[in-house]
């Protein structure tokens, strides 16, 4: 190739070029354009359920300010484990707070009288407030979240579960009563047993009556009752009583208690009548001509005397081994002692005489010989003038659960045993009267 001027000069002009592209920047791309992007969803919170409190019971009632528990505070109240005896369980650990710690945080009002326990279920129970403050192991039990009732030694229906209320109730206000004279007609058992003197001062204290307490035989009590000369009857000879109640005499009739008739005698038994029926000895009785002391004043215990002589076949009046005393049951005792007779009796005054006698119990047990006592109010339609509200409270104190309660109590500190069974929670049918 001939190289010439305007050769050369073209090929300078193509290497300028060269160079002054490979100088210049690259060009930049447009970016893509960007879509907007929604926010991200946020991740849904899981709820925190609160935290349990646990149930919750109110004290009310007869008290300073009420006052809640909730089991899982307990308000400052120490807790405490304890065995106590469960009346079906047996020893069983508890653990809960001292009833009677609760009560004084509560603060008790003058003249609070008992507590009644109250479930989720509404079911209720009433317990003397004496009987709880005399229960240091009493508690307010705590268990999966529920308060029960731990209550040693009172009624299993104080054992109250799930309880959610304790009310305090405060002694009802004594009115005066428009007739506060009361005249009671009894059986001389209940008088010469004791209980009398602990029932009648009780019920004068809390309604305001006076009772004018006339103890006789039952036979003697029916007659007053029949002849409107008492308000009340406390008795035990249902077949005489029920004859009564047909003749319109007698207007209510509430089974109270119950014990049992013995036979009692001097302790070498002349008849041999230790084991048996009560009709076999009096009939043995009869035959050996062993003396024996009858009331015959038609009492309870004297229809009953003469229920097994009948049953015997025998009629023993007349006699000289056979006296009659014609006086009540502590009386005929002491002269059966004296005079080393045998002598029917209620176990009950028996045994609140048994230090002065120098007899045995010489045949008890049969079902024949259960002695069940009734109270009966005087019908104010035969006598306008008795005192039916009067012999209505004393039959509704007498039934009372709380007036039960010691009448099951009553004797045995003194004697190991009760000298009464209370039956107001039963009929004549349970007791084999029908």
């Amino acid at each position: 190739m001939k190289f010439t001027s305007r050769n050369i000069l073209l090929t300078l002009f193509l290497v300028l070029a060269v160079a002054l592209s490979a100088c210049a920047p690259a060009a930049t791309p447009e970016p893509a354009p960007v879509e907007p992007t929604a926010p991200a969803a946020e991740a849904p919170t899981a709820e925190v359920p609160p935290a349990d409190p646990g149930a919750s019971l109110v004290i009310s009632g007869a008290v300073s300010a009420e006052f809640t528990l909730i089991s899982a505070d307990t308000a400052g109240l120490e807790v405490v484990k304890l065995t106590a005896e469960h009346p079906k369980n047996g020893p069983t650990e508890y653990e809960g707070i001292r009833l009677n710690a609760a009560l004084e945080k509560a603060g008790l009002a003058e003249g609070a009288s008992a507590i009644v326990l109250t479930a989720s279920d509404d079911f209720s129970a009433e317990v003397a407030l004496a009987d709880v403050q005399a229960c240091a192991d009493c508690l307010i039990g705590i268990a999966d979240g529920k308060f029960n009732m731990v209550m040693p030694n009172l009624s299993s229906k104080a054992w109250v579960k799930d309880v959610v209320k304790i009310e305090v109730l405060a002694a009802a206000a004594v009115v005066p009563a428009a007739n506060p004279t009361l005249i009671l007609a009894t059986t001389t058992s209940t008088q010469d047993s004791g209980l009398l003197d602990v029932l009648v001062p009780l019920f004068q204290e809390q309604t305001g009556y006076t009772v004018q307490t006339v103890a006789v035989g039952t036979g003697a009590a029916l007659k007053m009752g029949e002849e409107g000369n008492a308000d009340v009857l406390l008795v035990h000879a249902p077949a005489s009583e029920k004859t009564l109640m047909e003749a319109g005499f007698g207007k209510d009739r509430f089974l109270v208690m119950h014990n049992d008739f013995i036979i009692v005698g001097p302790a070498e038994d002349p008849a041999g009548i230790k084991g048996a029926g009560p009709a076999d000895a009096f009939r043995a009785i009869f035959e050996k001509s062993a003396a024996f002391v009858s009331r015959g004043d038609d009492s309870g215990t004297h229809k009953m005397e003469l229920s097994f002589w009948k049953k015997a076949e025998l009629e023993p009046a007349g006699l000289g081994w056979y006296i009659e005393s014609g006086q009540g049951m502590g009386a005929t005792l002491t002269i059966a002692s004296e005079k080393q007779a045998y002598t029917l009796t209620d176990r009950a005054t028996y045994l609140a005489n048994k230090n002065n006698l120098e007899l045995e119990i010489i045949v008890e047990g049969n079902k024949t010989l259960l002695n069940v006592y009734h109270v009966i109010t005087v019908n104010t339609e035969k006598w306008p003038n008795a005192n039916y509200e009067g012999a209505l409270a004393f039959a509704n104190f007498l039934i009372d659960p709380e007036i039960q309660k010691m009448i099951a109590e009553f004797g045995v500190d003194q004697y190991g045993q009760p000298l009464f069974f209370p039956d107001a929670d039963k009929t004549d049918a349970d007791l084999g009267l029908e």
